[in-house]
C-alpha cells in the first residue's frame, strides 16, 4: 500500500517537473514524507530527481546557458558533502520541520510573483549553487536557491528549463556519491527507486504531453498551493507528535 501511494506521489511530481521545469522534490519530498521515513526519502528522490533531469535535457540540450550552469554547479561541490554530513546526523523530525520551512516561504513567493533581478549575476550564480549543493544533499530540496535566481535573470523558458536540469543532474550525482560514502544507499532503497522508476517516467511523458496546452505560469501557482498546505501538515503532524 505505501508503495502504490509513493508510485501516485512521483506521478504527480514528476509531471510537475515536466510541465515547470522544476518543482519534483519540492512536490514529491513532504508528500512521500508522510509515508515513508524522512532520510531515504531524501535519498530516494535526489536518485529519481536525476533521472528526470536526464528525460528533460535529451530534448532541450541546446538551450543550455554554460556559463551560469557551470558556475552553479563547481559552486555547489563544497556544499554537498555539508549537506550530506548533516542529513546523517540529524533527527527525522528535525529533517520534517526543515522541509516544511524551506517549502513555505519559496510557495508563497512563486504565488506572488515577486521578481528582483541581481546585478552581479556570476556572484548570484555561485551564492545559489553552493545553497543548493546543501539543500540538495540534505533534504533532496536543492531548487529553492537557483529557481529563484534564474527566475530573477529573466531567463526565457526553453533557457531557464535546460540550465535547471544540467545542474540539478550535476548535484544529484555528486550527492549519490556523498550518500553512497556514508553508507545510506541500501539495497533496500534502490529496490525501491527501481519500483518508482515507472510511474516517474509515466508522469513525464504525460507532462511534455500536456505542456503545449497548460498555463504553466498557472500551474505553478496552483502546486505551490498545494505544497503549502502539505508542508502545514507536516509542521502540525511534527508538533502534535512531540
Amino acid at each position: 500500500m505505501v508503495l502504490i501511494l509513493a508510485a501516485f506521489i512521483v506521478v504527480l511530481a514528476s509531471f510537475v517537473r515536466a510541465v515547470s521545469g522544476f518543482g519534483y522534490s519540492l512536490v514529491a519530498t513532504p508528500l512521500l514524507m508522510l509515508v515513508i521515513e524522512p532520510k531515504s526519502v531524501v535519498v530516494m528522490n535526489v536518485i529519481l530527481g536525476s533521472l528526470t533531469s536526464v528525460l528533460i535535457l535529451v530534448p532541450m540540450r541546446r538551450h543550455i546557458d554554460i556559463r551560469r550552469a557551470a558556475l552553479m554547479g563547481l559552486s555547489s561541490i563544497p556544499g554537498i558533502p555539508l549537506g550530506a554530513y548533516l542529513l546523517s546526523r540529524l533527527d527525522p523530525s528535525a529533517i520534517k520541520l526543515t522541509i516544511a520551512i524551506l517549502v513555505i516561504p519559496f510557495s508563497v513567493l512563486l504565488l506572488l510573483g515577486h521578481s528582483h533581478q541581481f546585478r552581479r549575476d556570476s556572484l548570484g550564480c555561485v551564492i545559489a549553487g553552493f545553497l543548493s549543493g546543501i539543500l540538495t544533499a540534505s533534504t533532496s530540496l536543492g531548487g529553492p536557491p537557483v529557481v529563484i535566481f534564474l527566475l530573477n535573470q529573466g531567463l526565457v523558458t526553453e533557457r531557464f528549463v535546460a540550465t535547471l536540469a544540467v545542474h540539478f543532474l550535476f548535484t544529484t550525482i555528486i550527492s549519490v556519491s556523498s550518500f553512497v560514502s556514508l553508507g545510506m544507499v541500501t539495497s533496500d532503497l534502490l529496490i525501491k527507486v527501481a519500483i518508482l522508476v515507472p510511474p516517474l517516467g509515466l508522469g513525464s511523458y504525460l507532462g511534455i504531453k500536456v505542456l503545449p496546452r497548460i498555463n504553466a505560469t498557472l500551474f505553478r501557482r496552483i502546486a505551490s498551493s498545494v505544497v503549502s498546505a502539505t508542508a502545514l501538515v507536516i509542521i502540525i503532524t511534527v508538533v502534535v507528535g512531540h
